[in-house]
């Protein structure tokens, strides 16, 4: 359980970091369908906003009552979190997207070590 406060920190790190790309680089609105194409119209937090929500949700309840069924939860909740974010990568500056896939890989890889005790 050590491991969670870590783990929840470098999570909620890279959200923060793709919002601030989200403001600082421009995928202009477009009046097609929303897709990885035209970067979502420009409002690549709408990708993983509720993800993000759902994953606090899961982090609080865990450290609350750090059963093994919230942990399960926590734990689904990050990697699905982990897998919004990743959905906006193609969004991200060329030169960005192979850091931020690092270091998705290396958060659920942290994920996946941690024990459900």
């Amino acid at each position: 359980m050590k491991t969670i406060g870590r783990i929840k920190t470098n999570i909620l790190s890279m959200g923060c970091f793709a919002v601030l790309l989200s403001f600082s680089s421009g995928c202009g609105k477009d009046d097609a369908e929303d897709t990885v194409e035209n970067c979502f119209g420009g409002n690549w937090a709408e990708r993983y906003a509720a993800e993000l929500e759902v994953y606090a949700n899961a982090v609080s309840v865990y450290n609350e009552t750090p059963t093994p069924a919230n942990c399960a939860s926590y734990k689904t909740a990050a990697k699905n979190y982990l897998d919004a974010l990743r959905s906006i990568v193609d969004c991200v500056p060329t030169i960005s997207r192979a850091e931020i896939n690092a270091s998705i890989n290396e958060a659920k890889a942290e994920v996946d070590r941690e024990g459900c005790d």
